[in-house]
C-alpha cells in the first residue's frame, strides 16, 4: 500500500466512525499496513465496521488481513511453481515466494493457481495475463 492510499484508507474509517486523521496520523498506519494491499485494508475496515462498533487500530486491520490470507494459503495447500518456472533453484524460490503471495493477497485465486500450473507460461508471463484481464496492468 502507498501513503497515499493509506489517506483512502483513513477517510474510509473516518466516514465510519467520524474520526479525524492527520499527517502523521496517516504516517503511523502506513508503517504497519504498507505491505498489504489497499483492497485487503478496505475489506478488513468494512469487516470490522459491519460486525463491531469498536473503535477500530491498526492492529485490528493487520489481524483480520492476516486471518483471511492464512485461510486462502489453506485453500491451496502446498504451492510449487509450474515447469516452465523451474529452471534453476533460484528461479524456483522466487516464484514459490511470489505465489505465495499473490495467493495470500487474494490477486491469485486457487483457480488461477490451477491454471497456472497446468499452462507452460512462467509465472511472470502468466501474472501480467492475469494483471490485465483486472486492468491493473
Amino acid at each position: 500500500m502507498r501513503l497515499t492510499e493509506t489517506g483512502t484508507l483513513l477517510a474510509l474509517i473516518s466516514a465510519y466512525d467520524n474520526r479525524n486523521f492527520n499527517e502523521e496520523t496517516t504516517a503511523a498506519w502506513y508503517d504497519l499496513l504498507a505491505p498489504y494491499t489497499l483492497a485487503e485494508a478496505k475489506h478488513a475496515v468494512k469487516k470490522h465496521y459491519s460486525e463491531t462498533r469498536d473503535w477500530l487500530m491498526p492492529a485490528d486491520v493487520l489481524r483480520i488481513i492476516k486471518t483471511e490470507r492464512r485461510a486462502r494459503l489453506a485453500k491451496v495447500e502446498t504451492i510449487v511453481p509450474s515447469r516452465a518456472d523451474m529452471t534453476d533453484t533460484a528461479a524456483e524460490l522466487a516464484t514459490t515466494k511470489a505465489l505465495s503471495k499473490a495467493i495470500a493477497s487474494g490477486q491469485l485465486t486457487p483457480e488461477q493457481y490451477g491454471d497456472y500450473l497446468r499452462s507452460d507460461t512462467p509465472w511472470s508471463m502468466y501474472r501480467r495475463g492475469i494483471l490485465a484481464l483486472r486492468g491493473a496492468a
